[in-house]
């Protein structure tokens, strides 16, 4: 994934609500009645397609086994695939870029809802309507014909709704905000299968709940945002010695409310497997800005970089760029975790550098990605969305792409070691067995009222 945006999440994340369950008794399921009323054909575990239009991101949920895949290419699809859920009591699962990092739409026995083909793209006078299953590089590659852009993550395939829905960082997080800061207006098909128009002005509280409070609330089918303009960008990468990762974690704080919305800038503090520790800065800013800003940063960290690669590119080349150079991604399996921090403090710099040195020398590789929270996203207050996030200084994710098992469990130890200075996690990093309140914060209890009231049976619930 990609520094500062892996936003890796399925729509179909809901928080831990009470609920009545759901009950799965009577005859099997007539599938035949549903599949006349699709668009496309409903896969079921017999077809030939069907352990392919199962597969998600990560190969590591290959073994799920949904009841059926429903392929949507419109609202009437969706609308069909959740009263025939309603009828046979089936769980739903769905699906936007299927980059949960907890396999969110993978669901044994539910009924997978594919929006990938509900991909459409309309612009018009800075407002673009968007196919709930439309990925980050297509919309980017849609709008840079119009010269302009959202504030997106950078990972080219993960999907709109789900980035969305768990508020959306990106290289340009401190000029525009979240993702789900340009939401303007949503269509949705909630549980009991009626389509909502959702907005500031109709159904407000299930607006705020969409902005950042992650799945569960309904399907959706389309977004409209208020779009940005789109800039060329200066892309600067900047190593330093692993021995003053410290020095760089808080020289970078120190430097960001120093510096104009205009530049980002993440750290990343790597293992390289022989004990060694690894860290670099990505700092995209204003074409033309790049060596000055770089210079300021490195004055701040008081350290000199051992290595620095900077290029100046149009927008769609940056975006491409910062993608890893390819519009899409082979498969690959991940496990990964956040904190998020109020203040980065030196015992904290201390704390992520100790438990990226720990895994190192157990010779394991993984990283750290410390995305900063300020800027654009402050100008919100907490409540005003889902997304708690706008009093904190950064987001940690913590990334480990060998030995998974062994992977979570270092992922575990560093929370355990920055727990002092973390508030919670970001909720398109989800990981397991994880409270609402970690990801919500003090938004929970309104959350949870909001998603009881649109889905009483937790029918979207699905993990």
């Amino acid at each position: 994934m990609g520094a500062g945006a892996a936003a890796a999440v399925s729509s179909g994340f809901a928080a831990r609500i009470e609920a009545e369950p759901i009950a799965r008794q009577g005859p099997a399921p007539d599938w035949s009645r549903l599949s006349a009323r699709l668009h496309q054909p409903l896969l079921l575990p017999a077809d030939s397609e069907y352990a392919t239009a199962k597969q998600l991101f990560d190969p590591r949920f290959d073994g799920a086994h949904p009841a059926a895949v429903v392929r949507a290419t419109a609202t009437e699809d969706v609308r069909a695939a959740v009263l025939f859920a309603n009828d046979h009591d089936l769980p739903i699962a769905v699906r936007g870029g299927g980059h949960s990092y907890v396999g969110a739409s993978a669901a044994d026995d539910a009924l997978v809802l594919d929006l990938r083909q509900l991909d459409d793209i309309t612009y018009d006078n800075g407002v673009a309507v968007i196919g709930a299953g439309a990925s980050l590089y297509r919309i980017q590659a849609d709008l840079a014909r119009h010269g302009q852009t959202l504030p997106l993550g950078t990972c080219p395939t993960v999907g709109i709704a789900g980035l969305t829905l768990g508020g959306g960082l990106g290289v340009e997080t401190r000029l525009y905000g979240f993702t789900c800061d340009r939401l303007i207006e949503a269509t949705l098909v909630l549980a009991d299968g009626s389509v909502a128009k959702v907005s500031a002005a109709d159904r407000p509280e299930l607006f705020w709940a969409l902005r950042g409070g992650g799945g569960g609330l309904g399907v959706l089918t389309s977004l409209t945002f208020r779009t940005c303009p789109a800039a060329p960008k200066d892309i600067v990468r900047l190593t330093f010695p692993g021995a003053v990762a410290q020095q760089v974690l808080t020289g970078w704080a120190r430097w960001l409310p120093e510096t104009g919305r205009t530049a980002w800038a993440s750290v990343e503090v790597s293992a390289d497997g022989t004990g060694a520790v690894d860290c670099a800065v990505l700092l995209v800013c204003a074409a033309g800005t790049g060596t000055t800003t770089a210079a300021r940063l490195a004055g701040i960290v008081g350290a000199a970089p051992v290595g620095t690669h900077h290029r100046t590119l149009g927008h769609l080349d940056a975006v491409l760029s910062l993608a890893g150079g390819q519009s899409d991604m082979p498969r690959t399996s991940t496990v990964a975790g956040s904190d998020v921090v109020a203040e980065f403090s030196p015992a904290l710099a201390d704390a992520v550098v100790e438990a990226v040195a720990a895994r190192s020398s157990a010779g394991g590789r993984g990283m750290v990605l410390v995305d900063p929270l300020d800027g654009a996203v402050r100008d919100l207050l907490p409540d005003a969305t889902a997304c708690p996030w706008r009093d904190h200084s950064a987001v940690l994710q913590w990334i480990a792409t060998d030995a998974l098992d062994d992977g979570a469990a270092w992922i575990d130890r560093a929370h355990r070691l920055v727990a002092p200075h973390s508030a919670g996690g970001y909720v398109n990093y989800l990981e397991p067995a994880q409270p609402a309140d970690r990801y919500f914060a003090a938004n929970t209890n309104r959350l949870t009222e909001i998603r009881s009231a649109v889905d009483p049976h937790g029918r979207m619930s699905v993990r």
